[in-house]
Protein backbone atom coordinates (compact mmCIF):
# COMPACT_ATOMS: atom_id res chain seq x y z
CA UNK A 1 0.00 0.00 0.00
CA UNK A 2 1.33 3.28 -0.98
CA UNK A 3 0.83 6.48 0.95
CA UNK A 4 2.42 10.44 0.55
CA UNK A 5 2.64 12.99 3.24
CA UNK A 6 -0.69 14.82 2.00
CA UNK A 7 -2.97 11.26 2.76
CA UNK A 8 -1.36 10.69 5.82
CA UNK A 9 -1.89 14.29 6.71
CA UNK A 10 -5.68 14.38 5.91
CA UNK A 11 -5.91 11.10 7.55
CA UNK A 12 -4.52 12.05 10.93
CA UNK A 13 -6.63 15.43 11.20
CA UNK A 14 -9.62 13.64 10.17
CA UNK A 15 -8.73 10.92 12.98
CA UNK A 16 -7.71 13.61 15.49
CA UNK A 17 -10.85 13.80 17.45
CA UNK A 18 -10.07 13.60 21.51
CA UNK A 19 -6.72 15.85 21.08
CA UNK A 20 -7.24 18.55 18.59
CA UNK A 21 -6.04 20.82 20.67
CA UNK A 22 -2.60 21.81 20.12
CA UNK A 23 -1.98 21.60 23.87
CA UNK A 24 -2.77 18.10 24.22
CA UNK A 25 -1.06 17.43 20.67
CA UNK A 26 2.55 18.64 22.08
CA UNK A 27 1.89 16.69 24.99
CA UNK A 28 1.05 12.90 23.25
CA UNK A 29 3.67 13.83 20.53
CA UNK A 30 6.53 13.73 23.66
CA UNK A 31 4.25 10.81 25.14
CA UNK A 32 5.20 8.91 21.70
CA UNK A 33 8.37 9.75 21.05
CA UNK A 34 9.03 8.59 25.11
CA UNK A 35 7.61 5.35 24.29
CA UNK A 36 9.46 5.60 21.04
CA UNK A 37 12.58 5.72 23.23
CA UNK A 38 11.24 2.72 25.00
CA UNK A 39 10.82 0.77 22.78
CA UNK A 40 14.21 1.21 21.31
CA UNK A 41 15.72 0.59 25.08
CA UNK A 42 13.48 -2.54 25.76
CA UNK A 43 15.17 -4.05 22.78
CA UNK A 44 18.18 -3.94 24.79
CA UNK A 45 17.20 -4.65 27.87
CA UNK A 46 14.02 -7.50 28.06
CA UNK A 47 14.86 -8.77 24.92
CA UNK A 48 18.49 -8.42 23.74
CA UNK A 49 18.39 -8.87 20.13
CA UNK A 50 20.87 -5.68 19.84
CA UNK A 51 23.05 -4.28 22.42
CA UNK A 52 24.57 -0.54 22.44
CA UNK A 53 27.82 -0.37 23.36
CA UNK A 54 28.62 3.23 23.15
CA UNK A 55 32.03 5.35 23.30
CA UNK A 56 33.01 8.71 22.00
CA UNK A 57 32.67 9.32 18.77
CA UNK A 58 36.63 10.30 17.35
CA UNK A 59 37.21 12.85 14.74
CA UNK A 60 40.72 12.92 12.99
CA UNK A 61 42.23 16.03 12.49
CA UNK A 62 43.94 14.38 9.45
CA UNK A 63 40.47 12.69 7.28
CA UNK A 64 37.78 14.70 5.55
CA UNK A 65 34.62 14.88 7.46
CA UNK A 66 33.26 12.59 4.94
CA UNK A 67 36.45 9.97 6.15
CA UNK A 68 35.61 10.64 9.43
CA UNK A 69 31.99 10.34 8.80
CA UNK A 70 32.75 6.73 7.38
CA UNK A 71 34.25 6.34 11.06
CA UNK A 72 31.04 7.38 13.17
CA UNK A 73 29.19 3.78 14.65
CA UNK A 74 25.64 3.98 15.99
CA UNK A 75 26.64 1.76 18.76
CA UNK A 76 24.52 -0.91 17.73
CA UNK A 77 25.09 -4.33 17.84
CA UNK A 78 22.97 -7.32 16.79
CA UNK A 79 19.74 -7.05 14.56
CA UNK A 80 15.99 -6.65 15.78
CA UNK A 81 14.12 -9.42 16.26
CA UNK A 82 11.05 -9.35 14.52
CA UNK A 83 8.72 -8.73 17.40
CA UNK A 84 10.94 -5.62 18.20
CA UNK A 85 10.80 -4.58 15.21
CA UNK A 86 6.84 -4.61 15.10
CA UNK A 87 6.70 -2.36 18.38
CA UNK A 88 9.20 0.23 16.98
CA UNK A 89 7.80 0.58 13.48
CA UNK A 90 4.82 1.08 15.40
CA UNK A 91 5.78 3.92 17.88
CA UNK A 92 7.17 5.62 14.95
CA UNK A 93 4.14 5.25 13.20
CA UNK A 94 2.11 7.07 16.19
CA UNK A 95 4.88 9.72 16.42
CA UNK A 96 4.21 10.46 12.39
CA UNK A 97 0.28 10.32 13.45
CA UNK A 98 1.05 13.38 16.42
CA UNK A 99 3.84 14.72 13.72
CA UNK A 100 1.10 15.01 11.39
CA UNK A 101 -1.53 16.23 13.78
CA UNK A 102 0.76 19.07 14.45
CA UNK A 103 1.06 20.67 11.09
CA UNK A 104 -2.63 20.61 10.86
CA UNK A 105 -3.27 22.34 13.96
CA UNK A 106 -0.62 24.60 12.71
CA UNK A 107 -1.77 24.59 9.06
CA UNK A 108 1.53 23.33 7.82
CA UNK A 109 2.03 21.11 5.00
CA UNK A 110 4.28 18.00 6.49
CA UNK A 111 4.84 17.09 2.90
CA UNK A 112 6.05 20.47 2.09
CA UNK A 113 8.69 20.78 5.26
CA UNK A 114 9.97 17.34 4.00
CA UNK A 115 10.81 18.86 0.41
CA UNK A 116 12.54 21.98 2.40
CA UNK A 117 14.10 19.79 4.68
CA UNK A 118 15.36 17.63 1.47
CA UNK A 119 16.64 20.65 -0.97
CA UNK A 120 18.97 21.52 2.34
CA UNK A 121 20.00 18.51 2.67
CA UNK A 122 20.95 17.84 -1.12
CA UNK A 123 22.65 21.96 -1.26
CA UNK A 124 24.57 21.30 2.08
CA UNK A 125 25.37 18.04 2.09
CA UNK A 126 27.47 16.77 5.11
CA UNK A 127 27.62 20.35 6.31
CA UNK A 128 24.09 21.26 6.65
CA UNK A 129 23.74 19.49 10.39
CA UNK A 130 27.21 20.55 11.46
Amino acid sequence: MSCDCAEFQKHADNLQLRNKSILDIVTKLDEQVSMLNRAVFKSVTHCGCIEINASQQVFLDNLTLEENQENLKTHIEGELCPKCQDKIEEEIGDVLFYLASMCNALELDLDDIMKQKLRNLKTLGIYNLL
